[in-house]
C-alpha cells in the first residue's frame, strides 16, 4: 500500500473543460474527456461479500431496480450461477452472514416499513431451484439480528434475535430461533444497558459493553441468571468487543486501558476471572492495533495487523502467512487484506486496495492457487485524472508532528495549487490510505486535496486521541488543520488565495469553523450535513446515543454545565457568522437525526442576515449522509460549480438533465 508519487504524466487539456489558473500544460500527452461526476458516485453493483463456512458458496449485495439485493452463488463461477435471496418487499438488506454452510441470515428493510429477519436455507446448488426462504420476524417485531449459535454437532443451527422486553422498556430479550423450524428459545431476558454484545458459540455466553453515566465503559459477561462484571475502563479510554473463544473461555478485546497502555493492542480476559493476557501491540508504539485475524473455528488467532501510513500483517500462523504471500503473487500491484477464510483455511475472501481505482474483491482458492475477481467495479475513469494519495507530515505550532495524506492531479507542477482541505468526520475516526471517490473527484477539477489526521482522530494513541478532547473549534483539533494549511503555503504546495475547505458532519463544523475563525485562510467552504451550535448538538443527540451520553459530555462538553455551555457558544460558528467572509455550500437532509436540519436552518438564516452568499440544498428523504443514490452526485454538481467561481478549477460542458433536476429540487427545498 506504499503511497508513491505518480509517474504518469499528463496534460491539463481535455475536450470542453476550462480551468482557469491551472498550471502549464505538459505537452505530448492528450487525456480522455473529462469525467462526469456520475462516474465517480455511481451506485457500487457488488458492496459487500460473505464467503460460506466451507468455501463452497459466497453471499453478496447487489444494487437491484428496487434496492440493495442479496445473492448467493459459487465463487468459481459466480456469474453463471447467481441467485438472488431477498424478496421483492425487501427494498434494502442492511445485514447478513452464513449461519452455517447452508444457512444465510439476513436482515431486509421492506416497503412497508419496519425490517424483516429471514433465513435462506440452500438444500442444492444455487443456481438451482433449491433455496428455501423463511422469516423469521416480521417487522412489526422490531427484532435485530445478533448473530447464531449452534449447541453441538448434531444440533441444529439457531438464529439469535434481540427484541425489546416486553415489561421493561429500554430492556431486550435474546433468542435463539430454529432455521428450519418457528420455535424460538429464550436465551437472556432484560439485558440492560449494553451497547453493543457478542454471543458465543454455544449460546450459553453473553459478553457487552456497558457505558457508564461518567464517561467510562464496563465489560461484562452474561450467564444463565447472573451479570458478571469483568472489566471497568476510565472515562475516555476505549474498550471494543473482538469476539468470544469457541470454548467460551475468554473474550478478545481491543482496549487502551491502564496506566502502561498508550496505545490500544489486543487481549484476552478470562471469563470466569477476568484474568487479562496482552496478545498483540505495536511493537514500535506508534500506532493503535487494527485487527485480529482469527481461524474461522474461532480457536486460533492468524496475524494481527497495524496501519501506519500502510497496513502491516504480523502473522502468528505460518501457513496463513504463506498462504497470504502465494495469493499476493496473482493479484495486481495495491494492498491485499484477508477478509474472510474457509474452516480448513485454504480458500479466502481478498481485497486489492488501491489509491487510484475503488476496491476490488476476490476470492483465491490455495489448492488451485488461482484468484477469482467477484465484483463489477469496473474502472470507467482514465488513469490521467487520478491523483496518487500520498502521506504527509508537518509540524503543529505547539511542534507536535501531524500526519494526513494530500493527492495532488497528475501532471502538474506542485507550486501554487487551489487546495481543498478535507477533514474527516467522526471526528474520533481518521482518514486511511485509498480510492476515495469524493477525492479523486475534486482531483479530476484541478484541486490537491489535503487531509490531515489532526489531534482527537483515532490510531494513533490514547494521548493523541485525548488530546483532541473539547477542542472543537476554537482548540487544539482546529488549530491542527489551520497549521497544516500553513505548512501548505510555506512550501508553496498551495496558492494562499485558492483555498476551500469541505467535510462531512464533524468535517462540515471544521469547514464552518474555518471560516469562522480563520476568516482570511479559506476562499470559500462547504459543509455537508455538519453541526454548527455546540450546545444544541450534544442536548439533541439522538435516543440512540443517550447510553453514551458520559462519553460527550468528556469529549465534546456537558449541556447541563452552565460553564461549558459558555464554551461551547463560544466554539460554534452560528455564535461568529460576523466574523465569516467567505461565500458557503451547505447540504443537509430533512430526517437527519444525529445533527438536526435546525442547526443548518438557523445557520444559514443568520448567515443571510449578515450579507453572507449562501447556497442551501436540502433533501427531503435524507438523513445524515447519502443514501438515496441521486442526491450525491447532484450535491458534488454544485460542488464542482461551487469550487470553479471562488477557486478557479475545471468544469465539464454538461451534466445530464436527471442530476440538473435533481439538483434544483434540492435548491428549491433549502429556500422553504
Amino acid at each position: 500500500m506504499t503511497a508513491t508519487k505518480t509517474g504518469v504524466i499528463c496534460a491539463f487539456v481535455c475536450a470542453g473543460a476550462v480551468l482557469a489558473g491551472a498550471p502549464s500544460p505538459t505537452h505530448g500527452v492528450v487525456r480522455d474527456p473529462m469525467p462526469p461526476v456520475a462516474a465517480f458516485f455511481a451506485p457500487r453493483s457488488a458492496e459487500v461479500f460473505r464467503l460460506s463456512p466451507r468455501g463452497d458458496f459466497v453471499a453478496f449485495l447487489q444494487a437491484s431496480e428496487r434496492g440493495t439485493a442479496l445473492r448467493v452463488a459459487c465463487p468459481g463461477n459466480l456469474r453463471g450461477s447467481t441467485r438472488e435471496i431477498s424478496s421483492g418487499d425487501d427494498t434494502q438488506v442492511v445485514s447478513f452472514f452464513w449461519a452455517d454452510e447452508r444457512c444465510l441470515a439476513f436482515a431486509a428493510r421492506t416497503s412497508s416499513g419496519g425490517t424483516r429477519i429471514a433465513c435462506a436455507n440452500l438444500t442444492d446448488s444455487p443456481g438451482a431451484e433449491g433455496i428455501v426462504v423463511r422469516t423469521l420476524a416480521e417487522p412489526g417485531k422490531q427484532a435485530e439480528l445478533v448473530g447464531s449459535i449452534r449447541g453441538n454437532d448434531s444440533s441444529a443451527t439457531r438464529i439469535v434475535l434481540s427484541v425489546p422486553a416486553p415489561d421493561r422498556p429500554g430492556f431486550v430479550d435474546l433468542h435463539g430461533v430454529g432455521s428450519a423450524s418457528a420455535g424460538w428459545e429464550p436465551l437472556h431476558a432484560k439485558v440492560d444497558g449494553v451497547s453493543l454484545w457478542n454471543v458465543s458459540r454455544s449460546g450459553n455466553t453473553l459478553v457487552g459493553i456497558r457505558p457508564e453515566p461518567d464517561g467510562s465503559k464496563e465489560l461484562v459477561a452474561f450467564h444463565p441468571g447472573q451479570l458478571k462484571p469483568l472489566l471497568r475502563c476510565a472515562p475516555g479510554e476505549s474498550l471494543n468487543l473482538a469476539g468470544i473463544h469457541a470454548d467460551d473461555s475468554c473474550a478478545y478485546i481491543v482496549t487502551n486501558s491502564g496506566k502502561d497502555a498508550g496505545f490500544a493492542r489486543l487481549e484476552s480476559v478470562d471469563l470466569a476471572t477476568g484474568e487479562r493476557t496482552s496478545l498483540a501491540e505495536d511493537p514500535l508504539r506508534e500506532v493503535d492495533f487494527h485487527q485480529a485475524l482469527f481461524s474461522r473455528d474461532g480457536r486460533r488467532l492468524l496475524g494481527v495487523c497495524y496501519l501506519r501510513g500502510q497496513s502491516e500483517y504480523h502473522w502468528s500462523c505460518p501457513e496463513t502467512e504463506a498462504l497470504f504471500k502465494r495469493a499476493s503473487e496473482l493479484l495486481p500491484p495495491g494492498e491485499i487484506r484477508l477478509v474472510e477464510g474457509s474452516l480448513d483455511g485454504k480458500r479466502w475472501l481478498l481485497t486489492l486496495t488501491r489509491d487510484t481505482g475503488p476496491e476490488a474483491e476476490y476470492y483465491y482458492d490455495g489448492d488451485a492457487h488461482r484468484v477469482v475477481r467477484l465484483d463489477w467495479h469496473d474502472q470507467t475513469i482514465g488513469p490521467g485524472w487520478l491523483g496518487r494519495m500520498e502521506p504527509v507530515s508537518y509540524p503543529a505550532r505547539d511542534g507536535h508532528r501531524i500526519s494526513g495524506y494530500l493527492t495532488v492531479p497528475p501532471g502538474t507542477v506542485r507550486t501554487a495549487l487551489p487546495v481543498v482541505v478535507f477533514p474527516h468526520g467522526g471526528p474520533n475516526k481518521r482518514t486511511y490510505w485509498g480510492y476515495d471517490p469524493r477525492v479523486q473527484f475534486l482531483v479530476s477539477r484541478g484541486y490537491a486535496v489535503f487531509q490531515p489526521n489532526f489531534r482527537g482522530s483515532s490510531g494513533f494513541g490514547k494521548a493523541f486521541e485525548s488530546a483532541g478532547y473539547r477542542g472543537w473549534g476554537r482548540g487544539v483539533m482546529q488549530d491542527d488543520v489551520t497549521d497544516g494549511v500553513e505548512w501548505l503555503i510555506r512550501q508553496n504546495i498551495a496558492d494562499p488565495k485558492r483555498i476551500a475547505i469541505l467535510g462531512g458532519s464533524y468535517g462540515g463544523f471544521a469547514a464552518l469553523a474555518g471560516l469562522a475563525f480563520t476568516p482570511g485562510l479559506y476562499a470559500a467552504g462547504v459543509c455537508l450535513f455538519g453541526p454548527s451550535d455546540l450546545p444544541a448538538y450534544v442536548r439533541e443527540i439522538p435516543q440512540r446515543w443517550k447510553p453514551f451520553q458520559g462519553d460527550l459530555n468528556l469529549k465534546i462538553g456537558n449541556p447541563g454545565d452552565p460553564d461549558d455551555v459558555r464554551r461551547l457558544v463560544w466554539q460554534s460558528p452560528v455564535h461568529a457568522v460576523s466574523s465569516i467572509k467567505a461565500p458557503i455550500l451547505i447540504y443537509h437532509g430533512a430526517r437527519d437525526e444525529t445533527v438536526r436540519i435546525g442547526q443548518s436552518d438557523r445557520f444559514v438564516a443568520a448567515c443571510r442576515s449578515q450579507g453572507l452568499s449562501v447556497d442551501y440544498l436540502v433533501a427531503l428523504n435524507e438523513g445524515h449522509g447519502f443514501a438515496d443514490p441521486a442526491n450525491e452526485p447532484a450535491v458534488y454538481r454544485a460542488i464542482e460549480r461551487f469550487l470553479a467561481k471562488h477557486l478557479g478549477g475545471a468544469l465539464p460542458d454538461s451534466t445530464p438533465p436527471e442530476i440538473e433536476a435533481r439538483l434544483a429540487e434540492l435548491r428549491t427545498n433549502g429556500r422553504e
